[in-house]
């Protein structure tokens, strides 16, 4: 098939090959972004609520269920649109009539007395911890892998501290036996415990950050997953506090499933799909340091397989783009012309919005509210496809938001390359969702007067960096070439080690030299709202 014929396909083609190529240099892309978290205002409540609904309706870690609710006002009755990443029936069903029972549930705390709310309320939640058991079992698995690691640790020291510690941690661990319920319930109780000060102490000391293989280490992995479980508590109780609050949302109201749309079709590799080309199209044509370019990339290249990296990703079957939720939801209310709720463009997820979702919003014609994100890559991403290509009426608009998409993604491609540097730091998707003793500062305030890369940077983890360092110094200074693309794979493997523990359902999981087989079990989590058709 003669290469990229038509002006639609050559679109998917420039689109994608950058996005392809920054993935290959580093799937994560900086540290979590946030949004306001005050809930003073109606609009805070009501875009708060959003997001505990759609967390509610994710009962499955690995990114199949993940959810989005959009909020339409009419002239008659609120309607919540729900859209999901799930693609079988009856997932998508179980998600609809669990979002009603949640609604009557709710609607009748509303309408009940205080001195009946206690009992209802604590129905409710774990009413909701049920709904979630494929996410909740998980999580207190990975949990207890991670408390037996600790344990070990903590034996080895001999201090009281510890000892206690390892006593505490014991309650949360499935040899003690609890309900899964009790066990998210105990989380939450003691998120405030002095206990959780010392996990925390054991975090920023030398052995709690990271471990060898560039993951978080058991420390913080029994902090993350504490706060997960947590969160099926201290979610219903807000969506609770905030049904309350706006209790008018329950009078009239509908709960509507978005349709499904078709996402666009990735293109597929040609004679065209290879480095220099890639980076050709990525720079004017008279570029004055082209040849500087191409030389970091050739480095980056020798060291990381960037070229490999590149050809599997389109060799890979499983590199199927898909909607993600909250881009079913923005495009049905365009679409459609749906009126948000006080024109306030706000959009309910699960998780936070990945890479591509992210600059969706930022550049999108109707100036949607932006979401937070998690600022990392899932390449099973796409646009809604567009039967007829140029002759759709949706091209003109597609094609100007994707060039506003890509300008983004190159440019941030190209920053890495001219500093030669390596893949980032690998985070969870989601939060740990406990208040940070160390995070004092906001991310803006810490970061103020840093370049986007610099800001990238300072997010390494101290005790990672130090150990990439040692790994690309004995590479850089070693003359023996093997030591060299030794140490360079070896950092590189840590990446693709932190990419596949998250992507158990969106992303094939790449084993390089047994690295993810032997450690990606012990350390699985969250992946972004990948997927996309909606129920």
């Amino acid at each position: 098939m003669p290469p990229r014929k038509g002006k639609y396909l050559r679109l998917l083609c420039r689109f994608y090959e950058p996005l392809v190529l920054l993935a290959a240099l580093g799937k994560t892309r900086g540290t979590h972004t946030s949004n306001p978290q005050d809930t003073s205002t109606t609009q805070s409540k009501r875009r708060r609520l959003l997001r505990n609904l759609s967390y509610l309706c994710d009962y499955e870690k690995g990114g199949e269920t993940t959810s989005s609710i959009g909020l339409e006002e009419n002239e008659h009755y609120f309607i919540f649109w729900l859209a999901s990443n799930a693609t079988r029936p009856r997932t998508c069903h179980n998600i609809v009539e669990f979002l009603r029972r949640t609604f009557a549930q709710i609607h009748s705390m509303i309408t009940s007395g205080e001195n009946e709310r206690g009992n209802a309320e604590h129905e409710f939640i774990n009413k909701c911890i049920e709904f979630a058991e494929p996410r909740v079992r998980k999580e207190i698995k990975l949990l207890s892998k991670a408390i037996e690691k600790c344990e070990k640790h903590l034996d080895s020291t001999k201090i009281i501290q510890d000892s206690q510690l390892k006593t505490w941690l014991s309650q949360f661990s499935q040899e003690s036996r609890k309900s899964r319920a009790d066990v998210c319930f105990q989380a939450y109780n003691q998120r405030k415990a002095t206990e959780m000060s010392w996990l925390e102490d054991e975090i920023n000391t030398n052995n709690g950050e990271t471990c060898l293989h560039g993951q978080a280490s058991p420390f913080s992995t029994v902090h993350h997953y504490l706060g997960r479980l947590a969160a099926h508590v201290r979610r219903p109780k807000e969506v609770i506090e905030d049904s309350i609050a706006l209790s008018h949302l329950f009078d009239e109201y509908k709960i509507c499933a978005v349709q499904p749309r078709p996402s666009c079709k990735r293109p597929e590799a040609d004679s065209l799909t290879e480095l220099n080309s890639i980076l050709g199209r990525m720079l004017p044509s008279h570029e004055a340091k082209m040849g500087e370019y191409k030389e970091a990339l050739a480095s980056l290249d020798q060291k990381f397989n960037i070229a490999h990296r590149v050809r599997r990703t389109y060799a890979d079957e499983n590199f199927q783009p898909r909607i993600h939720a909250e881009i079913q939801i923005l495009e049905h209310f365009c679409t459609n012309q749906l009126r948000f709720i006080d024109n306030d463009s706000y959009i309910g997820c699960s998780k936070p919005a990945c890479y591509c979702c992210h600059l969706y919003f930022q550049h999108h014609p109707s100036t949607p509210v932006v979401p937070e994100s998690h600022q990392k890559i899932y390449l099973n991403w796409g646009v809604p496809d567009l039967p007829g290509g140029v002759s759709n009426p949706g091209y003109n608009p597609q094609r100007d938001l994707m060039n506003k998409m890509v300008e983004r993604i190159r440019q941030d491609a190209l920053e890495q390359i001219k500093q030669k540097a390596g893949p980032l730091k690998w985070h969870a998707d989601s939060l740990t969702e406990f208040t940070e003793r160390t995070a004092e500062l906001a991310p803006a305030a810490r970061h103020q007067g840093e370049s986007s890369f610099e800001r990238h940077l300072t997010s390494l983890n101290t005790g990672t960096s130090h150990f990439l360092f040692l790994v690309m110094y004995l590479g850089a200074n070693n003359p023996a070439p093997a030591l060299h693309k030794s140490a360079s794979n070896l950092q590189m493997q840590l990446e693709d080690f932190g990419e596949s523990s998250e992507s158990s359902f969106e992303e094939k999981s790449y084993s390089t030299n047994g690295l993810h087989d032997e450690l990606g079990a012990d350390f699985d989590s969250d992946v972004d709202s990948e997927g996309g058709v909606a129920l």
